[in-house]
């Protein structure tokens, strides 16, 4: 036997600095890094001060002795580079604040304050960690999530590696408008472990895009260290396995940060893809307290003294006034400057002095905007066309089954719309994906149906990064469940983000999942997901039942502002109904619609229980109102149509197909009680399935949904409760 070494081709270096660089290092290169720098120390102090006092609420995580990575970075990127990153990112913020200010002919060593524009934003910025209805996105962000797109800062994320598929998303969107802006996602050494990061660098490589990965290595994730973490220890190996160049940094010298980022930006600038830069930086003091590590004996005094030598701004005052790029003085004055922009920021949010000190009363956000934001005001939907069947003539319409109209309505809208991208696995495989609903578009959209890998975290969190920045991605899920692998990118992310950064980041994307129905997929593969969605008030969540549902409502869908669920039922796929050639209808968001008209009870359903619900109503000789939902998120149910039923037979049941568990009916029947309650002759009743989800074997998958029996069975209890006679009785 005999083993052979397998040579990679992607390098792993370790950056130096010579006397060379320090030579090329210009007066003006240094002034800006030293403001960078210092602007996030002082800013950072001043923030544990409030902190110290009560003022700062939540965790207020500090990176009081990493500013040298930050600071190196964004000194040496373009004014509208892009940036994201994580919790501990107040010194990467305010650093991009101020550089994306920063003039090129500024000179602060010759003027008596920073520019007003600064010293705006560096207010704005600590009225928003300390959740004022000044901050940049009116405080609800606070520390841990901070935005403000004018500034080239598209979000932090307070979820370990929650930002970094979002980081893909952005430089995805850059990427296709060929604009050249790069997009650098900040995070720590903790988030090198967590999956959302390999699949982030997987998808960064496959399809090339501009986008610097910033790992700041302090060597601690709250207080496990990385020997604790990982058994490499070498990190920079992480990327150099997706085949992603990687340099490895001092970061406590700037100046080595500040080539190692010009390396990376050469890199992406040449179309080659991602680079990842590894900076070895120290936070001084614990997670998110103002007291080191050691007062909690994760980490000894020997250690962090060590490091508190080797500070970045000791570092700087130290090198550059030795090695004549700037005097003692000039930094001193700058130092002034940035203090003085500090002070006036806190002194814009607090008054009182020592322990009287208190947050300006009257800068608390009105508490009854609590709930505004979470999703728009739909006004991307002035001027079009609402229709429904009844207002076309019968020659504007075509038969078609809804397997037939996916890909044609999908087609139509990306002729008109050069935003839209569909993404999933094998989309653009298999002539139109594991169900044709992508049915030759491959051929007429290149490089619009991206075929993406198993990584449903990943490519759902690219969507959402896209979404944000302006392209309009469609995401299929081949089935309903795998949704749950994505959890955090489409609840914690995209449902969150208009809302948590004041109501003013859109995330314009649609999410396509499959429910197969009572096929035999066994309970991974079988979910509504309605339920889940429903928790999240961000999304709107449609359910076509039909093909004539399923263009109107993906028309709408495909211009929504707000992330859209759209919920494909299966075994509806081959069912034809009558769809306007073209096309071009659309079906309001919270418009359920009367699929059959009657006066002796009202049955609310969705999907494929809408026929069933018909029929059997028919066949017992039931006069009944039938409401198809349509819509589902619960701020967008129809409570107008259901109470003017309600208010017609005073007897309502909701039926639904789904498990017991999954089911949003609860929801809809407290609501219908609260709402009409003087009208109903008894409580609402509700037909779902049972508690278990469906499972493979074809007698036991019948008995976990609902069946017809079921609907059957409901509808005498309807009339034996209401002392109704049943006709045909």
């Amino acid at each position: 036997m005999r083993l052979d070494s397998i040579g990679i081709a992607t390098p792993l270096q370790a950056l130096s600095v010579e006397e060379a660089d320090w030579a090329a290092f210009s007066r003006a290169e240094a002034l800006r890094l030293v403001t960078l720098l210092l602007s996030a120390r002082r800013f950072e102090e001043a923030m544990f001060s409030l902190d110290k006092r009560g003022l700062v609420h939540g965790p207020a995580h500090s990176s009081i002795g990493q500013e040298g990575g930050a600071a190196g970075c964004i000194a040496a990127l373009p004014q509208d580079t892009l940036i994201n990153g994580t919790h501990r990112a107040h010194h990467q913020v305010v650093a991009k604040a101020v550089n994306a200010l920063y003039a090129d002919d500024f000179d602060p060593t010759r003027v008596n304050r920073l520019p007003d524009a600064m010293r705006r934003e560096i207010t704005a910025m600590l009225a928003e960690i300390l959740g004022l209805r000044d901050g940049w996105t009116g405080g609800r962000g606070g520390s841990m999530h901070l935005r403000n797109a004018a500034l080239g800062i598209t979000g932090t994320n307070a979820i370990v590696a929650g930002g970094i598929p979002i980081a893909c998303g952005i430089a995805f969107a850059e990427k296709v408008r060929a604009s050249g802006i790069p997009m650098v996602s900040f995070f720590g050494d903790g988030a090198l472990h967590q999956g959302a990061t390999h699949e982030a660098m997987n998808l960064a490589a496959l399809y090339r895009l501009p986008l610097i990965f910033f790992l700041e290595n302090n060597r601690y994730a709250v207080s496990m260290s990385v020997e604790q973490s990982t058994f490499e220890t070498e990190l920079a190996t992480r990327p150099v396995a997706h085949g992603i160049p990687a340099v490895k940094v001092d970061g406590m010298n700037p100046l080595a940060v500040h080539l190692a980022t010009r390396w990376a930006l050469g890199h992406v600038a040449s179309g080659a893809g991602p680079a990842f830069i590894q900076a070895d930086v120290y936070r001084y003091y614990h997670q998110s307290r103002p007291l080191p590590g050691s007062a909690f004996g994760y980490r000894t005094k020997e250690e962090e003294e060590s490091w508190r030598a080797r500070d970045p701004l000791d570092f700087l005052r130290r090198e550059l006034p030795a090695r004549g790029i700037l005097a003692s003085g000039e930094i001193d004055t700058v130092d002034a400057l940035v203090s003085a922009a500090v002070a006036e920021a806190s002194a814009h949010c607090v008054e009182g002095e020592g322990a009287a000190a208190r947050i300006r009363p009257a800068l608390w956000p009105d508490v009854a905007t609590v709930d505004d934001g979470i999703t728009g005001d739909l006004s991307e939907f002035a001027g079009a066309r609402f229709r429904e069947p009844e207002d076309f003539a019968a020659g504007e319409m075509e038969e078609m089954s809804l397997i037939e109209a996916m890909p044609k309505v999908m087609g139509a809208r990306m002729e008109k719309d050069a935003r839209i991208y569909v993404l999933g696995e094998d989309v653009a495989n298999l002539n139109g994906g594991t169900v044709g609903a992508t049915r030759g578009l491959t051929a007429r959209f290149p490089g619009r149906i991206v075929n993406t890998p198993i990584t449903e975290n990943g490519f759902c969190g690219l969507a959402v990064g896209a979404a944000m920045n302006g392209l309009r991605p469609v995401v299929e899920i081949m089935y309903s469940d795998f949704f749950l692998v994505a959890a955090d990118q489409l609840l914690n992310q995209a449902g969150k983000v208009r809302h948590l950064f004041g109501g003013a980041c859109p995330v314009p994307m649609v999410l396509r999942c499959r429910i197969p129905g009572p096929e035999g997929y066994g309970s991974q593969h079988s979910m509504d997901p309605s339920g889940i969605f429903t928790l999240f008030p961000g999304w709107r969540i449609v359910a076509p039942s039909n093909a004539f549902d399923y263009v109107g409502l993906m028309n709408t869908a495909l211009t929504c502002e707000d992330p859209v669920l759209v919920i494909e039922h299966q075994s509806l796929y081959r069912d034809k109904a009558l769809v306007p050639k073209g096309l071009d209808h659309f079906i309001p968001l919270g418009k359920a619609r009367r699929v059959r008209e009657g006066g002796q009870i009202t049955l609310v359903t969705t999907l494929a229980l809408v026929e069933p619900c018909c029929r059997i109503a028919d066949e017992m000789g039931v006069s009944a109102d039938i409401i198809d939902l349509r819509t589902l998120s619960l701020r967008d149910i129809d409570y107008e149509a259901i109470g003017a039923s309600v208010r017609k037979t005073n007897n309502i049941a909701i039926v639904e197909q789904t498990t017991r568990g999954t089911s949003i009916g609860s929801h809809i029947a407290d609501e219908i009680q609260r709402r009409f309650f003087d009208h109903l002759d008894q409580p609402v009743k509700r037909v779902t399935g049972g508690w278990a989800p469906p499972t493979v074997s074809k007698v036991l998958e019948e008995a976990a949904l609902a069946r017809p029996r079921d609907i059957e069975r409901m509808i005498r209890e309807l009339f034996a409760d209401s002392a109704q006679p049943l006709a045909a009785e």
